[in-house]
């Protein structure tokens, strides 16, 4: 760092630090400087204006004052703790930062940068919010919000990007307004998601400098997005390492490019690499000839990629997977795919065509043509790319050729729709490139408009001859084409609602066609203007009705360019941002009851000494089992750390809501509930699941919903038919397009999200009028006259724009009148007979310029003297088709007769009546009325299911024209014949068996025992079940009847008063197990087991009697152990020597028992000798205390 930047950085943090002391002697710092309070009158107009791109609203406030940014105004990013680990944020906020020391809008120092829970009055504060806490106008997420009072300027964003471009707002505004900002509200996002520039850096080199400064440059007025289009007929300018012999000798080395992308990502820009294939790939066949396409002589094209060679393709994809290894972490790929060849014309239809075709047939599809083969490369290769995490990319004319012609085989290629489209142009000269409804029409929901009438500047090689230089865009003063023409869905040659979701981008496009005819500043000199042009249209739409085009310039040259614009200059260093001293903070965990991190733990942060109370989070698939269920305290500097714990919980509510309600089977179409029934199986499981997981329970309910949307009722089983078997496009005069949009409409009823017996009714009558309207092509062209002739003069073939033109089928075909539009001239058709005729429709072109029919009566008669007319058309660039309907009534003649002058003249493309046609009388069409108008609700579901099938097929047949497919038709008739109607089922007595269950109290149930309430609860469920299936047999209601008359009969059987028992067995618990002997013990323990086993919520009063029986007999039954006490030896007398002792008859001792006779309930001795047997007792006692005496006389 040198000295200067080292002293601006220690002056910040002295500054900051001075700064944080307390917030009143911040603010009277803020005041006792220059006033930073002063009087503007801007209007809003005026405001919203001084920027670029033009803000959506800056809404000032009823104080008219003004904010004045000082030296001593911080940056200050509110201190939480996502905006403390947002490296991005600080990168931003310090790139403002050095921009605004660059332009010294204060001074040449860098502002203080500083983490605080708010600023002072002076001060720029910065937060990122969700974008519905910023605004309700748009879901952008580079949408942001400024307010401006007395407490400073708050700068909320939708994200980093949203921040750095309301920064850019607050930085333009200042230079605009000398450095002040008036007191109110800014909202501003923008309109068109991408805002883009194409660089042809292929065929011209382009420094890795001048795509510093662009980037830099398109940064500052919110542009987002630069294409580096790096492979071409006439270059290849990146360093390749699979193949060094590809690359021109000028180019970008791999370091260059890595450079640029960092600058990009520094500055909000994102990068689209883009590699051409499989044309424009000229350069690689100069190294490759022998991968370019062989024609049907085996000679190499030189100009496109064999894509019938694997050896090729698989060349190529190594070359795409080492630039999107280069271009890693981009987002989008832009792959090409445009103008292989010229498909209309030599030399591709006459030596290539049929190699494709051949390759299609024996590869893709018997059906398959050269247009699959071109588009299954296309689409291959996209895969391949969003394999490698990119999103591809291609222009909009390689695809679906030929789609809405006449006569052509369609695109059997289904293209994936995660592809983003580049719609440059319409090719005028070519009627089958794809229009862009087309690719609406096919799923295709990102489109960008490249629109080539406004957007291409080029290098030509040659002079234009009206003013504009070699080196330019298509118009002269395209930047005022674009600014005061150009809307988001205005296409080439295609228009749209500018707010159509599709519409995911914009771009202007440098071609480099004559690489020398300038140099690369040329060029950034040359796209500046229409650059800010498509900046301001595409970020705000509206920016035209808001101000002129020439206040519009005027405004953005006040605001120069982008700080660093210079080729190789940078940036002053803008120092680091700061911790505020008096911030405290709390940390949260949140964990598992075996600890375990369920996710990372939060800091909050906020003023020391304040108080704090944060509300534990619910965390998804858990539920809180701790205490408390907040956290409170104050802020302090150490900082208190709370834990929450969490249990494991899944919440099956809503799953057993949609089990309990599941679609009877009787109701709706067998064939429509597939994938119902399966889900239905798999939620009853989980939910049977104790260890099931919320992630998977929510997931097959979405399942579940989501085929429950698909399931049709047998009641619109006719809409159903149709719409899912519509009529094939059998060549019609008329009336096809409006038939596949009532089918159309028929889909959106049927699948809809409430769909009812009226819509479907509606929906359906729609469907068989624009059936009945449809109009075949029965030879009939009418014979035509007019006041002018058609085109002829110089034209080959001479008969190309004549009248029969509007009456061939192709709308790609036209009259041309050659003459300007006069008051009175007519067009007069004469059909051959008289016919009975409700509408006419009447086509321009898709393309005709200016020559259109201003202003026409449309007129009818059967006699050419007495015309009634039935419409007027006036034909507008939206309104090049129009269908005129009428009361039905007897025609021969139609005349268009002028009411309007101009000096156009004018084109007809198709003119088709709708009248009567000879009705058709086949037999299988009288079958599908009959069909069609059959009672299903009562039938059984067998006899429906087959009737059902057979009406498909019938209807296939009827839509392919197979009318006297005898199978089919006897198949319905047979069918039809069989529905069966489902049996009267008499209910009366299951009903009757239900209320009076239902009218069973709860108390009386719980007198029951258990088998039998639970028997009476499956049998009620059961009944209720089988009363509410309308398709149950009088069988099944019968057997449910007796089951359930049976369980209420079971219910007499109640449960016993187990209260003595109880008692039996506290008194035995209060027993002495000491007392008696171990026979009669055991035998009373095997009783109470008994009697603890026995299952008292289903025992009869009977059993549990007995068991108080059994319990009291083995009571009786205990026998008390006998105690003997041994006798008391007498003391010897003291035995002298001279003395004998005296010798006595021996004595038994007398045994008294310890416990009376009578006390005994059986005093009877049973066995054995009780003499003997107490001698026994009394000599072992007295052994034993003669041992224990000596024993203890040892011890």
């Amino acid at each position: 760092m040198n000295k200067n930047n080292m002293k601006r950085v220690l002056m910040s943090v002295m500054l900051v630090s001075s700064m944080t002391l307390s917030s009143g002697a911040i603010v009277a710092q803020a005041y006792n400087g220059t006033s930073a309070i002063t009087e503007r009158t801007m209007t809003n107009e005026q405001l919203v204006a001084a920027t670029t791109p033009i803000l959506q609203s800056y809404t000032k406030d009823a104080s008219d004052k003004t904010w004045v940014m000082t030296k001593d105004s911080k940056f200050v990013i509110v201190a939480n703790e996502a905006n403390l680990k947002n490296e991005r944020l600080a990168e931003i906020v310090k790139l403002v930062n050095s921009e605004f020391m660059a332009k010294q809008i204060v001074s040449s120092d860098a502002q203080a940068m500083l983490y605080n829970q708010d600023g002072t009055p002076t001060d720029i504060t910065i937060d990122i919010k969700p974008v519905s806490e910023i605004t309700d106008k748009t879901t952008s997420k580079e949408a942001y919000k400024i307010t401006i009072d007395d407490t400073g300027i708050h700068l909320t964003g939708a994200s980093e990007t949203a921040v750095l471009y309301g920064l850019r707002t607050i930085e333009q505004l200042s230079i605009a307004n000398n450095n002040t900002l008036a007191y109110g509200e800014i909202v501003d996002y923008p309109n068109v998601a991408e805002r883009r520039i194409h660089v042809d850096m292929a065929r011209k080199y382009i420094s890795k400098e001048w795509f510093i400064r662009q980037i830099r440059e398109m940064s500052y007025f919110k542009m987002n997005a630069i294409q580096m289009h790096f492979s071409e007929n006439l270059g290849f300018r990146i360093e390749c390492e699979t193949d060094p012999s590809i690359v021109s000798e000028q180019h970008l080395t791999k370091a260059d490019v890595r450079e640029i992308l960092a600058e990009a990502k520094k500055y909000g820009v994102k990068v689209i690499p883009s590699f051409d294939s499989p044309g424009h790939v000229d350069q690689i066949l100069r190294a490759h000839p022998e991968y370019g396409q062989k024609d049907k002589y085996g000679n190499n094209y030189k100009s496109g990629l064999d894509v019938t060679n694997p050896e090729a393709i698989k060349y190529i994809y190594s070359l795409y997977d080492e630039y999107m290894e280069l271009f890693k972490g981009c987002t989008d790929f832009h792959i090409g795919g445009d103008e292989y060849m010229e498909f209309d014309r030599a030399p591709f239809t006459t030596q290539y065509k049929e190699v494709l075709d051949n390759y299609a047939r024996e590869n893709i599809d018997p059906n398959a043509t050269w247009k699959d083969v071109i588009a299954k490369y296309i689409n291959d290769l996209a895969e391949h790319v969003h394999k490698k995490g990119f999103t591809p990319r291609i222009w909009n004319d390689g695809i679906y050729y030929g789609e809405n012609s006449w006569g052509q085989n369609k695109q059997m290629i289904e293209m994936h729709k995660y592809i983003g489209i580049d719609f440059w142009s319409q090719m005028s000269w070519n009627h089958s490139i794809a229009k862009l409804q087309t690719f609406l029409d096919k799923g295709h929901d990102t489109i960008y408009n490249v629109n080539a009438s406004f957007f291409y500047y080029v290098l030509r090689p040659s002079m234009p001859n009206d003013g504009r230089k070699q080196h330019s865009f298509d118009n002269l003063n395209s930047d005022k084409l674009i600014f005061d023409e150009w809307t988001p869905g205005k296409f080439q040659a295609n228009t749209i609602a500018d707010d159509n979701p599709a519409i995911k981008g914009a771009s202007l496009a440098i071609w480099c066609d004559k690489a020398d005819v300038c140099d690369e500043d040329t060029i950034t000199e040359d796209i500046a203007n229409e650059m800010r042009a498509l900046a301001t249209k595409a970020w705000n739409t509206k920016s035209n009705s808001i101000i002129s085009h020439n206040q519009f310039k005027a405004n953005y040259a006040k605001l120069g360019h982008v700080a660093a614009f210079d080729k190789g200059s940078t940036l002053p260093d803008s120092g680091s941002i700061l911790l505020a001293d008096s911030l405290g903070k709390v940390t949260i965990k949140y964990v598992d009851k075996d600890g375990k991190e369920l996710k990372s733990p939060v800091t909050r942060y906020g003023n020391i000494g304040d108080e704090y109370n944060f509300t534990a989070e619910k965390i998804y698939g858990y539920r809180l089992v701790s205490d408390k269920d907040s956290a409170t305290g104050t802020y302090s500097k150490k900082g208190d750390t709370f834990t929450f714990t969490y249990e494991i919980y899944t919440d099956k509510t809503d799953l057993k809501a949609a089990l309990d309600n599941a679609l009877d089977e009787n109701v709706y179409i067998g064939a429509t509930l597939g994938e119902y029934k399966t889900a239905l199986d798999e939620a009853q499981k989980l939910y049977d699941d104790k260890d099931a997981l919320q992630q998977d329970v929510d997931a097959i309910l979405t399942t579940l919903n989501n085929a429950k949307k698909k399931a049709v009722k047998r009641a619109y089983y006719a809409l159903w038919v149709e719409v899912e078997n519509p009529m094939a496009d059998n060549g019609y005069a008329s009336g096809y397009s409006e038939y596949l949009e009532a089918v159309k409409n028929g889909k959106k009823v049927l699948y809809g999200e409430e769909v009812t017996d009226e819509a479907v009714k509606t929906a359906y009558d729609a469907l068989v009028a624009a059936r009945n309207g449809l109009m075949k092509r029965d030879g009939t062209v009418p014979g035509i006259e007019a006041s002018d002739g058609y085109w002829q003069l110089g034209v080959s073939p001479s008969d190309k724009y004549s009248y029969e033109k509007m009456f061939d089928g192709n709308r790609e075909t036209f009259a041309w009148f050659n003459d300007a539009q006069k008051v009175g001239k007519h067009i007069t058709f004469t059909l051959p007979k008289t016919v009975n005729m409700s509408g006419i429709k009447i086509s321009a072109p898709e393309r005709p310029g200016s020559d259109i029919i201003k202003n026409a009566d449309i007129m009818v008669s059967t006699d050419k003297e007495n015309w009634t007319t039935v419409g007027n058309l006036r034909m507008t660039a939206d309104t090049l088709e129009q269908s005129f309907t009428f009361d039905k009534q007897s025609v021969k003649y139609v005349k268009l007769v002028m009411k309007e002058a101009s000096e156009s003249w004018y084109k007809i493309a198709e003119v088709q009546f709708t009248y009567d046609q000879v009705e058709e009388t086949t037999e299988l069409k009288d079958l599908l009325t009959e069909a069609y108008n059959q009672d299903l609700t009562d039938k059984t579901s067998d006899s429906v299911d087959t009737f059902l099938d057979a009406l498909v097929e019938a209807q296939k047949a009827y839509a392919r024209e197979d009318l006297n497919n005898e199978e089919v038709i006897n198949a319905l008739r047979t069918a039809m014949k069989n529905l069966k109607v489902v049996s009267k089922v008499n209910k009366a007595d299951l009903e009757k068996a239900v209320t009076k269950a239902e009218a069973i109290s709860e108390e009386t149930l719980n007198k029951a025992v258990k088998k039998a309430r639970d028997a009476f609860t499956k049998a009620l469920n059961d009944a209720k079940a089988v009363f509410e299936n309308k398709g149950a047999s009088q069988e099944e209601v019968n057997e449910a009847t007796k089951k359930l008359e049976d369980a209420i009969k079971g219910l007499d059987v109640l449960k016993g008063n187990t209260t003595a028992l109880d008692a039996k067995i506290a008194e035995i618990k209060k027993l002495d197990e000491s007392k008696y002997t171990e026979e009669s013990w055991t035998a009373l323990m095997n009783v109470v087991a008994e009697a603890k086993g026995l299952d008292a919520e289903n025992a009869t009063q009977v059993e549990v009697d007995e068991v108080v029986a059994k319990l009291t007999k083995a009571v009786n039954a205990l026998e008390e152990k006998v105690v003997i006490e041994p006798e008391k030896p007498s003391e010897k007398p003291e035995i002298k020597p001279e003395t004998k002792p005296e010798v006595k008859p021996e004595t038994k001792p007398e045994v008294k028992p310890e416990t009376k006779p009578e006390d005994k309930k059986d005093a009877t001795v049973k066995t054995g000798d009780p003499t003997s047997l107490f001698g026994l007792v009394s000599a072992m006692a007295l052994s034993l205390a003669g041992f224990v005496s000596v024993k203890k006389k040892k011890d």
